[in-house]
């Protein structure tokens, strides 16, 4: 595994051999073939990769209570949205190919998606529990749902596919980008509803 990261970084998924897999982890090709069926094999080892990578993050990202109380929302919104970003662009080499791959060949990976997405609900629906004298938003596990949709699209987008995705109308990149997002998240969250 850590021999397919060392090559996704410099290359895609679907660019990489067996031959160059087992020569860059210096074993046989046989090697290989004795633990792993095919290629796609390693889809789902990499899944958990992203997987336990992502839970390790949204733990670091945890911000204390008393820091809530007293920080801006807007502030707030757009020091998660850098570290988000960051994140996902570090580990963009494995987000990559487990996107594209399990987008292309579902059975990989299965509904384990659905399961990091019901974590990171669980993560955005406590923070706006916390903040929701700030809010306008009634239906917090709406909005919660709504945040992890932009962000999630936008920031991916951007981080995997850069020029080449709808990214390219974005002249700005990095933390630049990430306020942006959060800019839109923020002026969401105040915005009062309309009423139906």
């Amino acid at each position: 595994m850590a021999a397919l990261e060392r090559l996704l970084r410099k290359k895609d998924f679907d660019d990489i051999g067996i031959a160059e897999l087992a020569a860059e982890a210096g074993v046989a090709v046989g090697t290989v073939y004795r633990r792993f069926e095919n290629k796609e094999a390693l889809v789902p080892l990499l899944f958990d990769l992203w997987q336990a990578r992502s839970e390790t993050q949204m733990a670091h990202a945890t911000i204390e209570t008393d820091t809530l109380a007293e920080a801006d929302l807007r502030t707030l919104l757009r020091q998660q949205m850098r570290a988000a970003h960051r994140f996902i662009l570090e580990q963009a080499h494995i987000l990559r190919a487990v996107y594209l791959q399990g987008r292309l060949k579902p059975h990989l990976i299965g509904d384990d998606w659905k399961a990091l997405w019901h974590e990171a609900r669980k993560g955005n629906l406590a923070f706006l529990q916390l903040v929701s004298n700030r809010i306008a938003r009634l239906d917090l596990e709406r909005a919660a749902d709504t945040m992890i949709y932009l962000a999630n699209t936008a920031l991916v987008e951007k981080a995997l596919f850069g020029d080449d995705g709808a990214g390219y109308v974005m002249a700005l990149d990095g933390d630049a980008f990430a306020d942006e997002i959060a800019d839109v998240i923020y002026g969401y969250l105040v915005l009062p509803e309309l009423e139906t």
